[in-house]
């Protein structure tokens, strides 16, 4: 099989429960948009978008690290796992206790998001443990595993959300649907990973096939110190990628944040398409980097493609979504989507990094994305709201590109 046909296969299946999560979350945010208004869509967006950092966070590039190391020590994935789990564990509970004793010191932070914080905060774990889970499915390539277990948790929590909705719940408890669907993904995840490393040819000698967390505090010590980073680098770009939201919600209003939120929405859905792609390619690029100008071509044809078809459809896509009342969300999501080149092609360098182990240059060009971003929105935001953060981050992003080129090709 060759390596394109590869990746194509493998981001099929992610791009699959892509589709099933999207919709899902396009049902959910016409739901609320139609249902609670622009003020309360803000609320309900901003506490999904806070705890999504915090799932990132968890992630802590692990997996990255992990799957490296295993390049020439394949016969220890189960146990590196299983260590791996017993981490992530310990991770994102201290990251679940740091969620909820710093809600009361951002300004941002209300009656009904803090609420909303603390009824979807344990999703942090169960998130964790899934991200976890998909190091078996990376590594054996195998991501319709990966994709079974989102799809199912992504329904049921989609049923539970509506019956909530339609009753006219607070928007505290839609938070709890999303909680519960985060579990169902888990658990469905740990049975998935257990039954792809219990065949007699897929675990090695003297492994009993369990799913149980190893608790190895040496092992989590050194993940760290090797990983900081990794996982410095992500906790950067999740800084720079959403701070403009929480800047919106201070400088002006919850309703402005969830015009911005809607259009951030969409764009964010097809920013997946390269990390897909990505995923699949990551333990195909750790042996061999053939083909690798095809998939850069690939990445910056689908592209330009994918700009020229949102910004003719934006309007459509708002519509079905909100139905009216937010009419900047046109205009942002217009102005998002010509970052789309400079996103795709970046996932790609950002890999690049990883393997040649330039953490620390990697490092240093997302601090300086960050800083410029964080400048721009703080002068401009005031006054222009989501319009300037919506140009914001097209801007830094290619500005993050240009930097990655320099260090990458230019630096010899």
């Amino acid at each position: 099989m060759t390596v394109l046909t590869k990746i194509s296969q493998q981001t099929f299946w992610q791009i699959l429960g892509k589709v099933v999560t999207s919709l899902s979350t396009f049902i959910i945010l016409g739901v609320v948009a139609r249902n609670y208004g622009e003020e309360a869509t803000g609320v309900f967006t901003l506490a999904l978008t806070y705890l999504a950092i915090f799932y990132l966070l968890a992630d802590f590039g692990f997996n990255a690290h992990v799957l490296k190391k295993l390049k020439t020590q394949s016969s220890k994935l189960k146990t590196e796992w299983q260590k791996l789990l017993g981490t992530r564990i310990l991770w994102s509970s201290f990251l679940v206790i740091l969620v909820v004793i710093t809600l009361p010191f951002w300004p941002f932070a209300n009656s009904t998001f803090s609420q909303a914080v603390i009824f979807g905060v344990l999703a942090i774990i169960a998130s964790a443990v899934f991200i976890t889970c998909n190091l078996i499915f990376q590594s054996k390539l195998k991501y319709d595993l990966s994709v079974l277990a989102s799809s199912g948790g992504t329904l049921i929590s989609l049923a539970i959300f509506i019956y909530m909705a339609s009753n006219g719940f607070p928007i505290p408890f839609l938070l709890f649907a999303h909680f519960l669907g985060w579990v169902i993904i888990a658990v469905v995840a740990l049975g998935l990973v257990k039954i792809a490393t219990s065949s007699p040819s897929a675990r090695p000698r003297n492994d009993n096939g369990g799913i149980f967390p190893i608790f190895d505090i040496r092992y989590t010590m050194n993940l760290f110190k090797s990983s900081w980073p990794i996982a410095a680098t992500l906790a950067l770009n999740v800084v720079y990628f959403r701070a403009d939201t929480f800047m919106i919600s201070y400088f002006k209003s919850s309703a402005e944040v969830g015009i911005y939120n809607v259009a951030y929405s969409v764009f964010q859905s097809c920013l997946v398409l390269p990390t897909f792609i990505m995923n699949a390619y990551y333990p195909l690029m750790l042996k061999s980097l053939n083909g690798i100008k095809l998939v850069a071509l690939g990445l910056l044809g689908l592209a330009v493609f994918g700009t020229l078809l949102t910004i003719i459809f934006s309007p459509l896509i708002i519509h079905l979504l909100t139905g009216s009342g937010f009419a900047g969300s046109v205009q942002s999501l217009q102005i998002l989507s010509l970052g789309f080149p400079a996103y795709f092609i970046s996932a790609l360098l950002m890999w690049i990094f990883v393997i040649r182990g330039k953490y620390k240059s990697m490092l240093v060009i997302y601090f300086c994305g960050l800083i410029f971003n964080l400048f721009l929105n703080f002068i401009l935001i005031p006054q222009y709201s989501f319009i300037a953060a919506s140009w914001i981050t097209v801007i830094s992003e290619y500005l993050i590109l240009g930097m990655q080129v320099m260090v990458l090709f230019l630096k010899r």
